[in-house]
């Protein structure tokens, strides 16, 4: 599915007043992009779970993305294997997100897209990339709108992937935290040119 059909499907959760028709247009496309890269092979298999459980999955897709040919049960002994696979790292980072949602939005919503990011920084490309966005410009209006707390706090305007995990290694106690796979991209020096004045 290109990008293109993914941003025409019939996203229907628009809050409020429907100022946030922008943000939830990108929050679409990056779920069906993580189910899409989850199933080629360019994230991890735990990542076509979103570490739900299948009738809670298959209820996501069925509201966000109801045009996504996704709807075939997984052999529930399959899907808890694949579920179980979701590292721990997955989970703080799904936690620390939800812990930092925008209040006015809600919970529901803010979960799946902090799923999507979680297994999404994860992956071996730039964060964009694997969420099938078009720049990081995309990840910064996401995390504008539905995680207004984490937004402010990346005052120094860091890679975001890079930032997560520096804000996940506060929480945990270990300082200057990295991606997993981090000190192999090629995009490694342009990332931590400059310093973060916050490591500690």
């Amino acid at each position: 599915m290109t990008t293109t059909m993914i941003s025409s499907l019939s996203f229907q959760l628009i809050e409020g007043d429907g100022s946030g028709h922008y943000a939830f247009e990108l929050m679409g496309i990056a779920l069906a992009s993580v189910l899409r890269h989850a199933q080629e092979g360019k994230l991890p298999l735990f990542a076509r779970t979103f570490g739900l459980a299948q009738p809670a999955l298959l209820s996501m897709v069925e509201r966000c993305l109801p045009r996504l040919d996704y709807r075939e049960p997984i052999p529930e002994r399959k899907y808890a294997a694949l579920m179980h696979t979701a590292p721990s790292l997955f989970h703080d980072l799904v936690g620390m997100l939800n812990g930092l949602r925008t209040p006015r939005v809600s919970a529901q919503h803010a979960d799946w897209l902090a799923r999507a990011i979680a297994a999404a920084s994860l992956g071996g490309q730039l964060l964009w990339q694997d969420l099938g966005l078009q720049g990081r410009e995309g990840v910064t209006e996401l995390i504008r709108y539905f995680f207004a707390p984490l937004y402010a706090r990346n005052t120094e305007d860091l890679k975001w992937k890079r930032f997560l995990f520096m804000e996940l290694g506060k929480l945990h106690g270990k300082p200057g935290m990295q991606a997993p796979g981090c000190g192999q991209c090629d995009q490694f020096a342009t990332c931590f040119a400059m310093p973060a004045a916050s490591t500690y």
